[in-house]
Formats: C-alpha cells, sequence, structure tokens
C-alpha cells in the first residue's frame, strides 16, 4: 500500500499500485466502498493480472484519511483524485468507477480527457436524485444521520448479512468503517449531481466509453432497460455481467473482471 498527503487538504490518501503493463488502470468504488476491498479480486483474473493496477480509497472511506474539513463532492473526489494520478506521473490511462465511482469518473474525465484513454462505467449515476441508498441518506439531517442513521444503516447491513446475503457480508465490512460524515455528504452531492449534470459529460467525452449494467438490473428496473438503449442511441458501447446486480464486485468478480478485459481488448489497449 502506498500513501499520498495531499498538499490541499493535508491528509492522506492511501491506495493499492499493482505492477503490470501500461496503460495503467484506475478503479474507484460505489458509495461507501473502498477500491482496497472491492477490487482486488478483480484485477487478479486472466487479462487483468499482467497490467498496472490502482485501487483508490477515496477520503473518508476504507484505509484513506477521514478529514472532517473536506467537503466529500463529487467534483472535490474528482480534484482529489487528480492530484493523486499527476503525482504519480501517468500521462495515459484507464479509468474505471461503480456507481458514485463513476459519477467522479465521469467529472475527472470531463476535466481531464487528455489523460484518460478509455471510460469504463459500472452502474455509475449519470443524473440528479441518486440512487436508492443514497437519496435515503441525503434524506436525513446530517447531524441525525451522524448521530443515529448511519449505526441503523449498519445494523440493517449486518441483519442481511446475517440472513445469508453474501453481497451485504462484503459492503458491511467496508461500511463500518467509513465516516458517517463522508457518507452523508456524499450522498448529498449524488442526489445534487454535477453542473453540467453526469448525462451532459458524458455524451460529450471525445474518448471511447462503455457502461456496464449487471444482468438482474436489467431483469427488474424498467429504466435501466431504457438507459440501456439511451446510452446505445449516443454511440457508447453497453456490456453485461452475467449472474450480478448493482453488487456486481461482490456478486461476479470474475464476470466482472471477464467484461473489463474484452473492453480493454476490443479498445486495443
Amino acid at each position: 500500500m502506498k500513501a499520498y498527503l495531499d498538499p490541499k487538504i493535508q491528509a492522506f490518501i492511501r491506495y493499492f499500485d499493482f505492477p503490470g503493463s501500461e496503460p495503467v488502470v484506475v478503479y474507484l468504488a460505489g458509495l461507501g466502498g473502498a477500491s482496497t476491498a472491492a477490487y482486488p479480486r478483480i484485477v487478479i483474473e486472466p487479462g487483468l493480472s499482467d497490467r498496472r493496477s490502482i485501487l483508490v480509497d477515496w477520503f473518508g472511506y476504507g484505509y484513506s484519511d477521514k478529514p472532517d474539513h473536506f467537503g466529500y463532492s463529487l467534483e472535490e473526489h474528482a480534484s482529489v483524485i487528480s492530484r493523486l494520478l499527476d503525482h504519480i506521473g501517468l500521462k495515459q490511462y484507464v479509468l474505471v468507477g461503480h456507481s458514485m465511482g463513476g459519477a467522479v469518473a465521469i467529472e475527472l474525465a470531463s476535466k481531464r480527457s487528455d489523460l484518460i484513454v478509455q471510460l469504463v462505467l459500472a452502474e455509475a449515476n449519470l443524473e440528479a436524485g441518486g440512487g436508492i441508498m443514497s437519496s435515503s441518506i441525503a434524506n436525513m439531517n446530517g447531524s441525525d444521520f451522524i448521530a443515529s442513521g448511519y449505526q441503523a444503516m449498519i445494523n440493517d447491513r449486518r441483519s442481511a448479512a446475517l440472513a445469508g446475503d453474501s453481497s451485504a457480508s462484503i459492503s458491511l465490512g467496508m461500511w463500518q468503517v467509513a465516516s458517517p460524515l463522508a457518507f452523508h455528504k456524499s450522498a448529498v452531492s449524488l442526489v445534487k449531481g454535477t453542473q453540467p449534470i453526469m448525462w451532459d459529460q458524458l455524451i460529450k467525452l471525445p474518448i471511447p466509453r462503455t457502461f456496464i449494467f449487471g444482468s438482474r438490473s436489467l431483469e427488474e428496473y424498467e429504466e435501466d432497460r431504457a438507459l440501456y438503449k439511451r446510452l446505445e442511441s449516443h454511440g457508447i458501447q453497453v456490456a453485461i455481467v452475467p449472474d450480478a446486480g448493482h453488487g456486481m464486485m461482490a456478486e461476479n468478480p470474475v464476470g466482472v473482471a471477464k467484461v473489463l478485459s474484452e473492453t480493454l481488448a476490443r479498445s486495443g489497449l
């Protein structure tokens, strides 16, 4: 593991930098997640294991510091990741973002498209309003969430894990080490969205873009099926991870790795 002292925030971001071939692939996790926990099982799979991989934990999550003075907005997360990657010295990279990580990845790609050779989004937030979890968190007053809402959320996740939900048992480990302040502020920012909104930024990007769905999400949600068609109509490649929903990194990591390696191969990377 490596640590980067962000000069603006004066706090440490921590990350894995696994050696391999270029261009490097940078992985960003979803709300409450930690890339150092969500992606290691994926990056060791054939097609990815020989590639340099950088797994970054956000401020407020995983192994990174949890500064109270940080704003935790999508734009601020993107700025920190940008400074980190400049510090590492990357000249070209593939950016992979899941859920909130995808929203941050779009913001970063819009500002640094000269460095990003491929953008891969796994069920990323593309519009304001957030998802089920982020909107429920954002609807709470921040002090109430920190005082009781966060622990209630952890308790619910633990109950699901004890009942046999394997995805819940994994995410529980990440959520319970996250900062409640970071959770709430990040959720509020997801509900608000970026300006311009993520979708408008995405369709204007001059780089190859791929959006990944879990097969169960397409089966269950009409809005995801509509988004599939909308993405294709704007020339954005769409891929599907079988036997998985939104929690695809835990539910089918081998399937995620296969889709990622195939996506990179199609782009000649």
